[in-house]
């Protein structure tokens, strides 16, 4: 046995050793040890492999018997292949697979260049994951749809724990690279299944023109005028294939042509040409038979055979299957040059996502926006309070004739005085122009006209709070400080903490029941008799004084008591009927006049004083209702503000939260990344190792 084949026993050996260290890695690293076994059995039982093609059947078929009949058997397993049709390579389509690695099996999903492939717990889909062994996936998880040009993406559709590429978690779709690693619903605390994506798109050779080239001698027999394309094509693969020799046999006609064209492709010193008369072989050809001339020149070609390979078919062997293994470890090289250039992506995408979370930045942020958002907020509702209060006071001003206070004044100014007469009684009630209630209740009217009056003003208030104070209302400075806070798209705050419903009821504080004010006063009129009677009685002395210088006046002579000068008086009255009559008539229109100013000024002053008292109660509960109003008002906005408060709290607390899972991230991804440079590195010493076994 020499050393070189006993060298290639033992690197196939060394390099079994690595690979079925590696079947659960990559799919592939069983089928190069199965190729290996192939290889090592080859060394084994195989003799030296002698193949012939030629265009020409019963040529070539006559020519193998010969060699399987010459000693020649017992050096070369002698084979016979037609010319192929077809040396150019095949372009294998991209196909495209998800390989399911367990601790039992390996299942592989082939990938449609057509149409989406589903994945998920959904017995439909069209790659279901056992429930039973993957609880955490969901029903429709993700799916994996071509993208033209031989390229697929895969999206995740809304799963509960998400899809992860190469362990970052994908957010949205993703377009695949041949050695992925995708993770379905991953957990520390359950079993998740994780498929590797592979692409291949190689070039390759029909079945038949490998079982030529998958020999140590080629013999060409070709029995042609003129060389064809197949034939140009066959030669031109079999140069670069690892063959130990390479004859071309002809007659001299075919090999002239043949000499022509390998001269002119540099391919004269590769290429043997043994010139042989094909004419003289047949099927039914016995060896006696062939002529001594063609008996001589086989003679010569079989001693030249027998020539190459003495004393050497083991490393003739051993240079096929050489070339056979370093095929096999160019599959694993592949494979180990996939996975670094995967590493390094992952390497880069860390060292990024480390970068892009630099938590300085962030808290610096973080602090200036609750510190803004405080700011404003306090600012706003100080200054809406102060509006508050200002309206409050225009609307209490009494010089203003806008204040609540002018209103209800002039309303009760409005208010008519009447005469009623209840129980033999006598009473000044006082009647609105236009009442409210059917039975003119005044309380009633006035309590409508506050309350209608404040309704106005505190709805008016709340529209301004809402849109206008404070430099554009509770709503500005909502959305303001809810765009301040919400910096950070990954926290994305919850718009509910800041929006309410915002309603208030100021109705309610105006449906109380009220005291009400005294609208009427007993009225103790007398009767025009009792008038007169009561005024003669009280102006008597100025009656006679009167009647005796009107007696004078028109030159009557008055003397004596008063008897008499009343006497004296009423003598030319009685004396004349007209001048009495008239007399008569001026007294009564008189004292009629005096009786009735005498009763509208007394009803004045009863109205008048019903008005006052009137005034002073529905001013007084004017105010009060005010100062409940803005209560209310205020209530709310506090509310409001307490509100706006807890938000920047629980901002503050998820800012923190943030940051926190930020720096434990970070440490996390620090510790991945020193994890990655140490399979980095120690792909590099696996790759340098498999370099000294390429080295034979």
């Amino acid at each position: 046995m020499s050393p070189k084949y006993e060298k290639l026993q033992a690197r196939i050996q060394e390099i079994q050793k690595f690979v079925s260290t590696n079947f659960e890695r990559d799919r592939k690293f069983r089928t190069v040890f199965q190729e290996l076994e192939k290889i090592a059995a080859c060394l084994k039982t195989e003799k030296i492999k002698l193949q012939i093609v030629s265009n020409n059947s019963i040529a070539a078929r006559s020519l193998q018997i010969y060699f399987e009949r010459h000693r020649l058997s017992q050096f070369y397993q002698v084979g016979v292949s037609a010319l192929p049709k077809q040396v150019e390579p095949v372009r294998s389509a991209g196909s495209a697979i998800l390989v399911l690695s367990t601790s039992s099996s390996e299942k592989i999903y082939p990938l449609s260049t057509t149409e989406t492939t589903s994945i998920g717990r959904n017995p439909d889909s069209k790659i279901a994951i056992d429930s039973s062994l993957y609880k955490k996936v969901s029903w429709n998880h993700a799916q994996i749809s071509p993208c033209g040009n031989l390229a697929w993406e895969i999206c995740d559709r809304n799963s509960t724990n998400g899809t992860y590429i190469n362990g970052v978690r994908l957010q949205g779709c993703q377009k695949l690279q041949t050695g992925d690693r995708i993770t379905l619903a991953a957990s520390a605390s359950s079993a998740y299944p994780e498929f590797v994506f592979e692409y291949s798109l190689t070039t390759e050779y029909p079945e038949s023109l490998v079982e030529i080239l998958n020999c140590d001698i080629l013999c060409l027999v070709c029995d042609l005028a003129t060389l064809t394309n197949a034939w140009q094509g066959l030669i031109t693969i079999a140069n670069a294939a690892p063959i130990a020799k390479c004859v071309v046999i002809g007659s001299i006609p075919s090999l002239t042509q043949v000499e022509t064209w390998l001269r002119s492709q540099d391919l004269s010193d590769v290429f043997e040409l043994v010139v042989l008369s094909l004419s003289s072989f047949s099927l039914q050809t016995q060896t006696s038979e062939i002529n001594s001339v063609a008996q001589q020149e086989l003679e010569k070609f079989c001693q030249s055979l027998e020539t190459f390979i003495k004393g050497k078919p083991e490393d003739i062997l051993a240079q096929r299957l050489t070339a056979r293994v370093i095929k096999e470890l160019s599959v694993i090289e592949q494979v180990l040059d996939r996975e670094a250039e995967a590493i390094a992506q992952q390497l880069q995408q860390e060292e990024a996502r480390i970068q892009g979370l630099a938590t300085d930045d962030v808290k610096e942020q973080a602090k200036k926006a609750l510190r803004k958002a405080s700011d404003d907020k306090d600012k706003f509702f100080k200054q809406v309070k102060l509006e508050l209060n200002q309206s409050k006071a225009a609307l209490l001003d009494t010089y203003s004739k806008k204040s609540i206070t002018y209103k209800v004044e002039e309303f009760i100014e409005r208010l008519k005085p009447q005469v009623l007469k209840k129980g033999g009684f006598q009473y000044i009630q006082l009647k609105a122009e236009n009442p409210v209630t059917a039975n003119g209740n005044v309380n009633a009217d006035l309590t409508y006209f506050c309350s209608h009056e404040l309704k106005k003003w505190a709805d008016k208030e709340w529209q301004l709070v809402t849109t206008t104070y404070g430099e554009g209302g509770l709503n500005t400075i909502v959305e303001t400080v809810y765009k301040i806070l919400n910096f950070l798209p990954s926290i994305n705050l919850d718009k509910s903490l800041f929006y309410s419903d915002r309603r208030i009821d100021l109705q309610k504080s105006l449906m109380n029941s009220f005291i009400e004010a005294p609208y009427e006063g007993r009225y103790q009129g007398v009767s025009p008799l009792t008038y007169v009677l009561k005024q003669i009685r009280a102006n008597m002395m100025q009656f006679t004084f009167l009647v005796g210088f009107g007696a004078m006046f028109i030159g009557i002579r008055v003397s004596g008591g008063g008897k008499q000068v009343i006497s004296s008086i009423t003598q030319p009255l009685r004396e004349n009927p007209i001048l009495f009559g008239i007399v008569i008539f001026l007294l009564i229109c008189l004292l009629t006049y005096t009786y009735q100013k005498d009763t509208t000024l007394q009803l004045e002053a009863i109205a008048d004083k019903l008005r006052k008292e009137l005034s002073n109660h529905y001013q007084s509960l004017s105010k009060n209702l005010v100062e409940k109003l803005v209560l209310e008002i205020t209530t709310v906005l506090e509310t409001e503000e307490k509100r706006l408060k807890d938000a920047l709290e629980i901002a503050n607390d998820k800012f923190t939260t943030y940051i926190i899972d930020i720096e434990k991230n970070q440490l996390l991804l620090k510790s991945n990344l020193e994890q990655q440079k140490i399979q980095l590195r120690n792909l590099d010493k696996e790759k340098t190792d498999l370099q000294k076994l390429k080295r034979f």
